[in-house]
C-alpha cells in the first residue's frame, strides 16, 4: 500500500497542474520537523530555499534524527529533491522557538510553490523535548505561547504574499495551531486562507472558544481535519468525531499517529467510514475524565507530573524512555514522596481516577434535570452509532 514517500515519488504534475490536496499538506507538514542547518540561511529569509537544494545535504540524519521514524523521514527527504512537484518549492520564513522558562516549543515553515500557484504555511509538532510536551499538556488549561504565535505568524505571512492562495496546517501539535490561527486570525486574513489542513491533532477545551479574537462559526469545510483509524491524539479535546475525516493505516494503535503508515490512494487518502469503536470510546472516557477537574485542578496535576519527570535528569521524553530501566522512574516516585502530603494525595487520587475512568468508564449518575435526561439520551445514542459504524468498517474492510 502506498504512503506519503510513494506519492512524493510518483507524482509528476506541478502544482499549477494539479492544485494543493491534503497529502500535499501532510508532506508539508511532515517537513515542518525537519531540521534546516545553519549552512542555509536563506530557509530563515524571505527569499527562501529550494526542497531540493536543502533535501540534498550530505547528513539527512541530522535534519530528521530529532523526529520519529528518522529512515523514513530520510527517504522522504530524498523523494522530495528528485520530485518535479516538491522540488522547485521554496521554504522560507522559517522560525524555531524554545523557551525552558517559558514553556514554549514554536516552529513554523513558508512553503512557497513555484509560478505563483500559492503558499503553505506548515507548523511543526511537538518535538522530543520535556518542554514541548509540557506545553502540549498546558493546553488543558490555558492559551499557549506558540497558539499565540502561530495566530502572529500567520498575519505576517498573509501580508506578506496577499495575492497569493494560502493554506495552513500541521501534523498533531501542528495541526492544532493551524486551527487556533484559523479561528483568531482577522477576519481579513481568515478569507485569504482556502483552507486550513489539522491532520491528527488535538482540539479544543472551553478555555481556547474565550480566548480573544476567537470565532467559531467558520464555514463548513474551511477545516480539514484527518485522522487515522484508531486515533488517540487527534480525538484529544475533541467531543465531534462526525465532521473528521478517517484514514486507513497499515499500523496499529498509538503507531497510527505517524504520517508514514497512512494509506494513499491516488490524489487523497484511502479512507475508512468511522474511527474504530475502541478510539471512540477511549476519547469518551479520557473527556469525561476531564470533566471532574476544573482548570486550576488541571494545572496542579500537570504541574506536579512535569516535577517528577523533570527529576528524572532527563530533558527529552524519548531519554525517561529509553532510561526507566536504569532507576529513573526511582528518582521520580522519592520525588513524589517527597512533595507535601496535600499535592502527593491530589495527584495519587487523580491518578486513580484517571485509569479507573478508562478501565471502566465514567461513575454512572443519575441524570435528574430534562437537560442532564436528554444529555444521556444522545450520548447513548452516539454510543449506539459509533459502535454500528465500527461493524460496518470492520465489514467494509474485509469486503462484506
Amino acid at each position: 500500500m502506498a504512503n506519503i514517500i510513494d506519492y512524493v515519488s510518483q507524482t509528476t504534475a506541478s502544482f499549477s497542474e494539479e492544485p494543493l490536496n491534503r497529502v500535499d499538506s501532510l508532506v508539508f507538514s511532515w517537513l515542518a520537523y525537519t531540521r534546516i542547518p545553519e549552512e542555509i540561511p536563506a530557509a530563515e529569509g524571505t527569499e527562501g530555499e529550494t526542497l531540493a537544494t536543502i533535501c540534498r545535504q550530505d547528513n539527512l540524519l541530522g535534519l530528521v534524527a530529532p523526529v520519529y521514524d528518522p529512515r523514513s523521514s530520510e527517504a522522504l527527504l530524498r523523494a522530495v529533491a528528485a520530485s518535479p512537484r516538491f522540488g522547485d518549492v521554496r521554504a522560507c520564513r522559517s522560525v524555531d522557538t524554545w523557551s525552558r522558562e517559558g514553556e514554549v516549543q514554536f516552529s513554523a515553515t513558508t512553503f512557497v510553490l513555484p509560478a505563483e500557484a500559492g503558499v503553505y504555511v506548515a507548523f511543526r509538532g511537538t518535538d522530543d523535548s520535556l518542554v514541548g510536551w509540557k506545553e502540549n499538556f498546558n493546553m488543558a488549561f490555558t492559551v499557549v505561547p506558540a497558539q499565540k504565535a502561530a495566530t502572529d505568524y500567520v498575519e505576517e505571512v498573509a501580508a506578506a504574499y496577499p495575492e497569493a492562495p494560502l493554506w495552513i496546517g500541521g501534523h498533531s501539535k501542528g495541526g492544532n495551531l493551524a486551527a487556533y490561527a484559523m479561528h483568531t486570525v482577522k477576519a481579513s486574513t481568515r478569507d485569504k486562507i482556502l483552507k486550513c489542513f489539522d491532520h491528527d491533532a488535538p482540539g479544543f477545551l472551553e478555555h481556547a472558544s474565550a480566548a480573544e479574537g476567537w470565532v467559531d462559526d467558520l464555514d463548513a469545510g474551511r477545516i480539514d481535519k484527518t485522522v487515522p483509524e484508531e486515533s488517540i491524539i487527534g480525538l484529544l479535546f475533541d467531543n465531534n468525531t462526525r465532521d473528521i475525516t478517517v484514514v486507513k493505516s497499515t499500523h496499529p494503535g498509538i503507531l497510527q499517529h505517524a504520517p508514514f503508515t497512512w494509506v494513499v490512494d491516488g490524489k487523497d487518502f484511502a479512507t475508512a467510514s468511522a474511527v474504530t469503536y475502541d478510539a471512540y470510546r477511549t476519547n469518551k472516557r479520557v473527556n469525561a475524565w476531564l470533566k471532574t477537574l476544573n482548570t486550576d485542578e488541571r494545572e496542579k496535576f500537570i504541574e506536579v507530573l512535569y516535577k517528577l519527570a523533570n527529576a528524572t535528569g532527563e530533558i527529552t521524553l524519548s531519554g525517561i524512555t529509553s532510561t526507566l530501566k536504569d532507576g529513573s522512574l526511582d528518582l521520580a516516585l522519592r520525588r513524589l514522596d517527597g512533595l507535601p502530603d496535600e499535592d502527593r494525595l491530589f495527584f495519587m487520587e487523580t491518578i486513580d481516577d484517571l485509569v479507573a475512568t478508562l478501565l471502566l468508564g465514567p461513575a454512572p449518575t443519575k441524570p435528574e434535570t430534562p437537560e442532564e435526561k436528554t444529555e444521556a439520551a444522545k450520548d447513548k445514542m452516539d454510543d449506539i452509532t459509533a459502535h454500528f459504524e465500527d461493524r460496518l468498517s470492520k465489514l467494509d474492510k474485509y469486503g462484506f
